[in-house]
Parts: C-alpha cells; structure tokens; sequence
C-alpha cells in the first residue's frame, strides 16, 4: 500500500471542509487531483442521494470530470466524501464501493468542530490511514 505523505494546499482543504459544510445535513462528494501525491485540483461532485449516510453521484458526472482531470495532465488521487454526524473511519457500504484501489479515500466528518479529516488507502476490504500534510498558505 501507498504510504507517501500527501500533500494538500490549505486552500484546496479549507474549500473541501467548506462545501462539506454547506452541504449539511447530508454527506458532500467529489474528487482531489494532482500529481506525485501533491494535490493541485479540487473535484465537487453533486450527491444525488441526499443522505446522511450515502452519497452516489451517476457515471457521466463523473467521466465528465475525470476528462476534465485528463486534460490537465493530473490524475484522480482521492475520492472525498462527508461523514454529517459519524467518526472519519471508512463505513463497510463505503469500503464495499470504493471503485479502484490506486485512488485514495478521503472522509471529512463534521461529528467534532473543526472536522476531522483522515486519508486512507483501500485494498481488499481493508483500510490503512494515509500520512497528508496540509500546505500553509503564504
């Protein structure tokens, strides 16, 4: 397993807990691109679900921004989502759906203030916390 730190502009973070917040009570979604483990790009995705617990976001949205990612010569490094009111430990219903193994999961829970943020790896139905550096901004 990955176990490179990964590293994430302050911005990029504080706009990722800020639309999680925002899109309370229900669980927010999206992606975090880059390269080499650095985070340059930040992927909001539209929760079709409206749940506390579950987020879905349909096939096009997201081959529509992984193109986009493409474009810019960066490759998808987590998928983020929102735990509303539970701890930032990957769910089984989240492990059983993690699409790639290459890609990272990231869970923002806002169960505390400030959120909680934790970066894992999947593989296998199992799960390890991945080092992340938050980048200050200058």
């Amino acid at each position: 397993m990955n176990n490179t730190e990964v590293k994430v502009p302050q911005i990029i973070y504080n706009k990722m807990v800020d639309i999680g917040r925002l899109e309370l009570p229900y669980e927010a979604c999206g992606l975090l691109s880059g390269n080499d483990s650095h985070v340059k790009s930040l992927w909001p995705l539209q929760n079709e679900m409206k749940s506390v617990s579950r987020f879905f976001v349909n096939k096009n949205s997201v081959r529509e921004t992984i193109q986009k990612i493409k474009k810019l010569e960066e490759q998808v490094l987590a998928i983020y989502h929102t735990h509303p009111i539970t701890a930032p430990v990957p769910s089984s219903f989240d492990i059983l759906n993690h699409p790639d193994n290459k890609v990272s999961m990231v869970i923002i829970s806002y169960k505390t203030n400030p959120p909680n943020t934790k970066w894992y790896q999947i593989r296998d139905s199992m799960y390890i916390e991945r080092p992340y550096y938050i980048i200050p901004q200058h």
